[in-house]
């Protein structure tokens, strides 16, 4: 008889295989043209504001990295945790992310609460490094944002469980 795999063992199994993949695909050790956007299309021009409370823009954070960006709101409490768990998780899976110019973003969907402190608040609960950075874009340009990041499977969604990879040209 072949044991049974628990629910929450291929539940940790997967959570720990995903981000590694995910990683590895960032990378560029997986050859796969899988969720690719072809041809790329340009990140948004727009400014945002980092936890650090330094204004720069979303085009200038991408460019030389290759970028994690994930939706969330520091408020939320069921999807935007997760990714950050898995945000954490993949930061200590590749210790060499400076080095190999990775970065993490997440980035708001609620830029009025989501000041610099509350973001702060919200990467230090979760133990980012250096190189995953919180911001949020000014309420103008919040939808501008969700429009480019905030669609999973064709849908419109103001945050889910999607992680965007930006290449290093932006």
């Amino acid at each position: 008889m072949t044991p049974q795999l628990s629910r929450r063992t291929f539940l940790k199994t997967l959570s720990a295989i995903v981000p590694l993949a995910a990683a590895r695909q960032v990378m560029g050790e997986i050859e796969s043209d899988h969720g690719r956007i072809k041809p790329p299309v340009p990140i948004p021009d727009v400014k945002l504001v980092e936890n650090s409370g330094t204004e720069t823009a979303l085009a200038a954070i991408a460019q030389g990295h290759a970028t994690a960006v994930q939706l969330m709101f520091t408020q939320c409490t069921t999807t935007c945790p997760i990714q950050a768990a898995i945000f954490q998780r993949v930061q200590r899976l590749i210790p060499e992310m400076a080095a190999k110019n990775i970065q993490l973003l997440s980035l708001s969907v609620d830029p009025e609460a989501d000041t610099p402190k509350a973001m702060s608040a919200w990467l230090k609960r979760f133990h980012a490094g250096p190189n995953w950075i919180g911001a949020a874009p000014s309420q103008k340009d919040g939808p501008q944002i969700q429009n480019f990041f905030g669609r999973a499977n064709g849908a419109f969604a103001s945050h889910s469980t999607q992680v965007n990879i930006v290449d290093r040209k932006g």
